[in-house]
């Protein structure tokens, strides 16, 4: 047998076995013979004509379509010339080709179909999957680009940002074990949310980034085992227990909705799920065994290109311990918590600050298995933490903003990305990592971490314990690379593995870490993804001592400081207010009607937990009557903290129309500004375009003009006349109400570190 009869034959074989795909095997074969230099198009055409009757009319143009007769006098020609010119290898090439491009054609057909659901999508993307597998890779045709970006917008997200990024990272094929892990309902169509698209790209681009690698990188760099409920499910949890009464809610004052959530939220935590999910659910948790979990939000809106809604919703960890139908209800309790978050006042207030409110915003959520090992009673990570691919945090010019910022915990992240009362993170410039604000040996140990977050696998809840519970455990994680140990005044890593030093020594420095090969991985990482991103970015992570898993990825909140501030001379003492000279950002705001003042020690004085809830209160309602206005607040130590010893209680909806948010410590007090930079809190700063200032009025070199901020009238029984009781406490100037119209101007260079606020006439 020839070889042209081989090649016939095996082409007639195909185009029975794809009778579907005869027009494609002809033209990809017309245009192989065309570009190999077999016969050219028109030749075949010209050939094709003197077969026929009739003429081919070869000016036509292309706007007459071929009729019957045509179309088979020039597939016969190109079947004639295919068999004098190809082998049966480039034949099986060019049908593969077309059928491959016809599941292709099948998979955005379907997708595009508005009844079409996510089981017959999955079957399509099975198919097309399965008809690639065994092919070399250098055989195999990319898909089209239009079936990648229309799967990514079906299945993952809408946000245009986000699928200019992805669909040069993320095929089809990448799709189905993320379509295996999904849950919902049958004959729904949801997606999966914004926290979810973050993984799967980050995990895509680092990966095509380790492949450009010589050597493998000093940690495995992994994502933990995850499982997505869509969006639709959401959908249908409210409709079926009757919960679309509460959406309207959004529209109603945040006075309102403050009251109404904390009874929505136990209204949904008591919802039910169909029995159809609850045994999808049943299945998920005996697949997993008893290992913790955290159910994290995944909306479509979250970490998207200048809305990230930073801890805006609700991520549960779920012990999951015990008995299969008892762990079921504590995971089915937690997804119904993340559900009611959405309609939260924070979350809301953001999307109102964004223009987002009408948007119909729905939860999808991820969930995930923790990171960590079993340490004693305790499950956790060796550490954890949060990277920035810019550091908006630099308290000497060495420290360059394009290098990159770390924090970095013991045991869970929460630590790192939460503000804490009593407690910090280790904070690492990633081009010197060594280097450190503090100078001292007790000034590295009074801020160094002191309480560590795991998952009590006895309790079966989330808990906050000393640190010294798991440095002196008997198998500490990673022990060597994460204390240095204090002796004699001296803070010293350790010399070996074995640590023999007792508990009460030991201080968590992450120095043997920060001496390895780690900054430099995350630096790397980090740049990757802002390249691809073309943004900066910022990324969760935990390492269990074995992989580095990444957790999150989100575009990172930023302010533009390529404007040159300059901080004013010759401005008369009398006018100065107050001077700052440490982690200055660079920045000005003018034009300052109304200081809103907390003094530490005031606040100090106050007895009862109500009374300094009560503030916060206050706070959040000037926050509000001043919308519109120009003002900026200063306060104790940490605004937001979870200890209210430390900072008065508010969220994002308590100070999201201030213009700066000032952090004070004074030395009779125990008031350090936490630096908050990487937290979720600093990350609603930037977004909010609200500049932080920590400041030190006590200080020698600095400026506080005392007599000031308590001598001018305070003003706010007039602005809330509900809360003039408070004004022992609160003190509210309207700036040109006393100083005969000058208003009070603030200006911030990081290049200097400093900051100046003064009074002057309206600019």
């Amino acid at each position: 047998m020839t070889v042209t009869n081989k090649t016939l034959r095996r082409l007639r074989e195909h185009l029975r076995s794809y009778e579907g795909s005869t027009g494609k095997i002809y033209r990809g074969l017309l245009v192989l013979l065309h570009t190999r230099g077999s016969i050219t198009i028109d030749d075949i055409y010209r050939q094709a004509k003197d077969t026929l009757v009739e003429e081919i009319d070869l000016n036509r143009g292309i706007g007459k379509r071929w009729d019957s007769d045509e179309r088979d006098a020039v597939f016969s020609m190109v079947e004639h010339y295919s068999g004098r010119y190809l082998s049966p290898e480039d034949v099986d090439a060019v049908v593969l080709s077309a059928t491959k491009s016809q599941r292709a054609q099948t998979i955005e057909d379907v997708s595009s179909m508005p009844g079409a659901s996510f089981a017959l999508l999955h079957q399509k993307v099975e198919e097309f999957c399965a008809s690639r597998e065994g092919i070399p890779q250098k055989d195999l045709l990319p898909e089209p680009t239009s079936v990648r970006v229309r799967m990514i917008r079906k299945l993952i997200s809408d946000q245009l940002e986000y699928i200019g990024v992805a669909r040069h990272f993320v095929s089809v094929c990448d799709l189905l074990p993320i379509m295996r892990n999904t849950i919902g309902p049958r004959g729904g169509l949801g997606k999966i949310g914004g926290k979810a698209a973050g993984v799967i790209l980050a995990e895509k681009i680092i990966g095509e980034h380790l492949k450009t690698r010589k050597e493998e990188p000093a940690f495995e760099i992994a994502t933990p085992e995850t499982w997505f409920l869509r969006s639709d499910l959401f959908v249908d949890f409210v409709q079926q227990n009757d919960l679309m009464e509460y959406y309207d809610i959004k529209y109603k004052p945040i006075e309102e909705i403050k009251k109404a959530y904390p009874l929505i939220r136990e209204v949904f935590k008591n919802g039910n799920f169909s029995t159809y999910i609850q045994q999808q659910l049943r299945e998920l948790l005996e697949q997993i065994g008893e290992h913790p979990l955290i159910v994290r939000s995944s909306s479509l809106l979250e970490d998207n290109f200048g809305s990230a809604f930073c801890g805006k919703y609700q991520s549960i960890y779920v012990a999951n311990q015990g008995r299969l139908e008892d762990r079921l209800q504590d995971l089915v309790g937690a997804i119904a918590e993340v559900y009611a978050s959405t309609i939260s006042p924070d979350p809301i207030l953001y999307r109102s600050d964004r223009n987002l409110i009408d948007y119909d915003e729905q939860m999808g959520i991820m969930i995930q298995k923790v990171v960590g090992k079993k340490y004693g009673k305790y499950f956790l990570p060796s550490w954890a933490g949060v990277a920035f691919s810019r550091n908006e945090w630099r308290w000497t010019p060495r420290i360059k903003r394009e290098d990159g910022l770390l924090r970095i915990v013991l045991g869970l992240g929460t630590r790192a990305v939460d503000r804490v009362g009593g407690d910090y993170p280790r904070m690492v410039p990633l081009g010197m990592p060594d280097l450190r604000p503090e100078v001292s040996a007790d000034d590295v140990v009074r801020y160094s971490q002191k309480f560590v977050d795991v998952v009590d696998m006895e309790q079966n809840h989330f808990r906050t314990i000393p640190a010294r519970e798991i440095l002196g455990a008997d198998e500490p994680p990673d022990l060597f690379r994460i204390i240095s140990i204090r002796d004699h005044g001296m803070i010293q890593s350790p010399a070996t593995r074995l640590i023999n030093a007792p508990a009460t020594s030991l201080v968590v420095t992450f120095d043997g870490l920060l001496n390895g090969p780690f900054p430099a991985l995350m630096r790397e990482l980090l740049q990757s993804l802002e390249d691809a991103y073309g943004w900066p970015v910022d990324m969760e992570f935990a390492y269990d001592g074995e992989k580095l898993y990444l957790l999150q990825c989100r575009p990172q909140g930023q302010r533009d400081e390529s404007v040159e501030v300059k901080i004013p001379v010759n401005i008369p003492n009398k006018r100065k207010i107050f001077s700052a000279s440490k982690y200055v950002q660079t920045g000005k705001v003018e034009n300052i009607e109304y200081i809103i003042y907390i003094d530490p020690l005031d606040y100090d004085k106050l007895e009862t937990l109500n009374s300094k809830i009560s503030i916060g209160k206050v706070v959040g309602q000037l926050n509000h009557r001043l919308k519109g206005k120009r003002f900026i607040l200063l306060g104790p130590g940490r605004w937001g903290s979870n200890d209210i010893n430390l900072g008065v209680r508010v969220q994002y909806g308590d100070i999201n129309h201030t213009l700066a948010l000032i952090e004070m410590a004074r030395s009779q007090g125990a008031y350090t500004p936490d630096v908050s930079f990487g937290t979720h809190f600093f990350q609603d700063l930037t977004e909010a375009s609200i500049f932080y200032l920590p400041l030190y009025p006590d200080e020698e070199k600095n400026i506080f003009n005392e007599k000031f901020m308590r001598g001018a009238p305070n003003v706010l029984a007039a602005l809330l006349p509900e809360a003039a009781r408070q004004a022992n406490t609160i003190h509210v100037i309207h700036v040109p109400g006393s100083t005969r119209g000058l208003f009070l101007h603030l200006y911030m260079t990081s290049d200097k570190d400093k900051a100046l606020a003064f009074l002057g006439k309206e600019l």
